[in-house]
C-alpha cells in the first residue's frame, strides 16, 4: 500500500500568498474598496507573516492579499485552503474561471 501524501507539507505559506496576488491582481494591486491603484505595502500581519498588508494612497483604506475574498477571516492556513482547493479539482493555476470564481469578493452573494 502507498503511503499518504501530505499535501500541506507540499505548499507553503509564501508560495500560496503568491499564488493568490497573482490571480488576484495579475496586473498590480489594486484597492478592495475604491479600485485605486496607488498602493503602498504597510506591514505583514503578526499571525500569518506571508501576508501583505497595503494601504491605498486614494481611500487611506488599509487591507490585506485575502480582504473581500471568500477566504478572508477563515483561521486555517492558507495552504491548507489551497490544498482542499486542489483535491476538489478546481485547479488553480487554471485562469478559465475557477480562479476567478475562488477570489470573487463577498459583497457579490457567493
Amino acid at each position: 500500500m502507498p503511503a499518504l501524501v501530505n499535501l500541506p507539507s507540499l505548499i507553503d505559506d509564501a508560495r500560496c500568498f503568491e499564488l493568490v496576488r497573482q490571480h488576484r491582481w495579475p496586473e498590480g494591486v489594486r484597492c478592495p474598496h475604491c479600485e485605486g491603484a496607488r498602493i503602498t505595502r504597510d506591514g505583514r500581519d503578526d499571525a500569518q507573516p506571508h501576508r501583505q498588508r497595503y494601504r491605498c494612497a486614494a481611500c487611506h483604506a488599509r487591507f490585506d492579499d485575502l480582504t473581500g475574498t471568500v477566504l478572508a477571516g477563515r483561521h486555517r492556513p492558507l495552504r491548507v485552503w489551497v490544498s482542499c482547493l486542489c483535491l476538489m479539482g478546481l485547479n488553480l493555476p487554471n485562469e478559465r474561471g475557477s480562479v476567478r470564481l475562488l477570489w470573487r469578493e463577498k459583497r457579490s452573494g457567493v
